[in-house]
Parts: structure tokens; C-alpha cells; sequence
């Protein structure tokens, strides 16, 4: 009986948990990512929900409405328009390029004006030179550059395409996501306690644990966010000037693929740049090349650090690889994912260091006694 309750009961307990803990997670699981998202809205919308409620003495459910209604209006209704708007552009842009690509060879007017320049001395002979060079890039950019922007575009209008063919789950997913903020700013403080309490740290510790969870998230929204968004909206301006096709459209890739080190953006308006070349729009070309090279491609260089700063208590090149990490591992929740678990090694890592140190600290000495009495 001693074995049993010392040992085979608690033994049978902590499965029962585990097993239990697993069926949760199984029935959550289909809709983790919107109650992330909710999780994510909560945490960035906070401070202003504690204005708002002290505004309303002290009236959390009116507050908490309020606040889900006005999420609703300035950010959910515009994506979802921006959305379509997007899918109506990746079909327009699908069909240029199939137009572009059948037009043959657009640097031949390109070619033609350097034949130009041909026996008139240093210039021809760097003429003679490069010709070449250029029609056999031509040639082949001929079909890599529209394969290239194909398989991009295509890649996006799946995306969308899939968002809008499931359109009952996306509406699923974002009324749960409602619902979670609607939820987590009532309850948030109380569910956070709870979770608190089950960290293995004193109460003051597991406080700034998730203070600090919480400072990273903000920091990597506005700092990876914004700063995507911006390098995003500079791109389509820029293809929007130059009168390329679809500029919201490739905008939204740029914002997408800045998120990628070394090329970056790159990957959308290289072929632009080379576009406007082959087809002899070279002054526009040059525009575009010095606007996403200068302006665009060091956007992040930029705002990132400003927007971030030291608020993630991390380095910066530590926190980019737990965005992209996290990324690839885990999708787009990956994004804020990454930056979090790195958090928790590192508050666990210093918190171990703390505890050895303190360990090791030597004891104060001892108070010396009274003298001792001679009988």
C-alpha cells in the first residue's frame, strides 16, 4: 500500500494529466494560430485598454468591447480589402507578364543603340566588348527573369487564393481571434497570474520573465513589422512612379521579402530594373536601381535598430535570427515565436548564473561572542 500511494499513484496521476493535456491540445490545435494572433493584438493593444477602462471607471467588458470593435474597424476590415485588392492585382500582373514574355526579346532596341557607337575608338571597342555579354544575358533573362516573376506572383496568388477560397475558416479563425482579445483583456491579468504560478522561479522573477516576454513582443512588431511594412510601401511607390504594373501587389512581396538576409528585397525589383533596361526605359531604370538600392534596401539598416533599440534585451543580430528561425520553423506565428523562446533560454541561462553566484558567495563572517568569563 506505501509502494502505491508513494509511487504507482502518482505515477498514473501525471499520465492521466499528460494524456489529458494532449486531448486539449488536439481539440486547440486547429485554431492555435488564431488565438496567438489574439494573444499577439492583446499584448501590442494593452496600454491602451487600461486608458480606455479607467476612462470607463473601471468597466472592463465595456472596454474590452470597445476595444475589439475598434481592432476590428482599423485593421481587420482594411486587410481583408487589402486582400482582395491583392488578388485582383496578381491576376492583372499574371497576364502581363505572359504578354511581355511573348513580345520576344525586349533588349534589342537596347542592342540596337549600342551598335550606335560602334568604331568611334575607346567607346566602340568597350562596345564590341560588352555586346556580347549583354545578348547573351538578354537571351537568357529572356526566359529566367518572366519564370522568376511567375513563380513569385504565383506564390502570392496561391496564398490569397487559398484565403479566399476558405473563407469560411478565415472567418472562423478571425471571430476566435475577436473573441481571444475579447477574452485575454478581462481575464488576461488573472490567466497570467495562473500561468505565473506554475513557473518554477519566485513570484518576482516569473514577473519580469514574462515583463520581458512582453517587451519582446512589442519590440519585434514594431520593430520587424513596421519596418517591412515601410520597406513594402517605398518598393510600390517606387514601381508605381517608374509606371510598372501592380505596384500594391509587388509593394506586398518587397514587405514580405525583406524579411529574407543578404538579398532582401532585392528579389522583386532586380528583374524590375532589368525590365525597364531590355525594353529602353534605361533612365527609369537607373531611378528605380538608385531609389531601392539607397532608399528601399537600407530601410531595415534604419528603422529596425531606431524602432527596436535595446528594447529586446538582446542583441540585434541574436534577435534577427530567432525572427528568421523562428520563420521557418513555424510559419508566420514563427515571426514572434523565435524572439520568445530565445528570451526564456536567455532569462533561464542568467537566472542559472544567478543562482551559482550566489552559491558560491562566500558567508559573511560570524559576530564575535561575549568574552568569556575566567571562574
Amino acid at each position: 500500500m506505501t509502494m502505491y500511494r508513494r509511487v504507482i499513484a502518482p505515477f498514473v496521476a501525471c499520465a492521466l494529466l499528460a494524456l489529458l493535456a494532449y486531448l486539449v491540445y488536439q481539440l486547440a490545435r486547429p485554431f492555435l494560430a488564431a488565438i496567438g494572433v489574439g494573444v499577439v493584438l492583446t499584448v501590442i493593444t494593452f496600454p491602451l485598454y487600461e486608458r480606455l477602462r479607467r476612462k470607463l471607471a473601471g468597466r472592463d467588458g465595456a472596454a474590452a468591447t470597445l476595444m475589439v470593435l475598434l481592432v476590428l474597424l482599423l485593421l481587420v476590415i482594411p486587410a481583408v480589402g487589402l486582400i482582395g485588392a491583392l488578388g485582383q492585382q496578381a491576376t492583372d500582373v499574371y497576364g502581363w507578364i505572359e504578354k511581355t514574355a511573348g513580345q520576344g526579346n525586349p533588349a534589342q532596341q537596347m542592342l540596337g543603340k549600342l551598335d550606335a557607337y560602334r568604331g568611334q575608338g575607346l567607346l566602340g571597342r568597350l562596345v564590341e566588348w560588352i555586346r556580347p555579354q549583354i545578348a547573351a544575358f538578354a537571351a537568357d533573362a529572356e526566359h529566367t527573369v518572366p519564370a522568376a516573376m511567375k513563380k513569385v506572383i504565383g506564390t502570392v496568388t496561391g496564398m490569397l487564393t487559398s484565403i479566399l477560397a476558405n473563407a469560411l475558416a478565415f472567418l472562423v479563425n478571425l471571430i476566435l481571434a475577436l473573441m481571444a482579445m475579447g477574452i485575454f483583456y478581462v481575464q488576461g491579468e488573472h490567466l497570467l497570474g495562473e500561468v505565473a504560478a506554475l513557473v518554477p522561479l519566485p513570484p518576482d522573477r516569473s514577473r519580469e520573465l514574462f515583463s520581458r516576454l512582453g517587451t519582446v513582443t512589442k519590440a519585434v512588431v514594431k520593430g520587424v513589422g513596421l519596418t517591412c511594412v515601410a520597406q513594402g510601401a517605398l518598393g510600390g511607390l517606387g514601381f508605381l512612379v517608374v509606371g510598372l504594373p501592380s505596384p500594391l501587389l509587388f509593394g506586398t512581396v518587397m514587405a514580405f521579402t525583406g524579411l529574407i538576409p543578404v538579398v532582401g528585397t532585392a528579389i522583386v525589383w532586380v528583374p524590375a530594373v532589368l525590365y525597364l533596361v531590355f525594353t529602353g526605359q534605361t533612365a527609369w531604370a537607373v531611378g528605380l536601381l538608385l531609389w531601392c538600392a539607397l532608399v528601399v534596401g537600407n530601410a531595415d539598416n534604419v528603422l529596425r535598430p531606431l524602432l527596436i533599440g535595446g528594447k529586446a534585451g538582446m542583441p540585434l543580430p541574436l534577435l534577427i535570427v530567432g525572427i528568421l528561425g523562428g520563420l521557418f520553423a513555424y510559419g508566420l506565428m514563427g515571426l514572434i515565436l523565435g524572439p520568445l523562446i530565445l528570451t526564456v533560454l536567455l532569462f533561464v541561462l542568467a537566472e542559472s548564473h544567478r543562482a551559482v553566484a550566489d552559491a558560491e558567495e562566500p558567508l559573511p563572517p560570524a559576530a564575535p561572542g561575549p568574552p568569556a568569563t575566567q571562574g
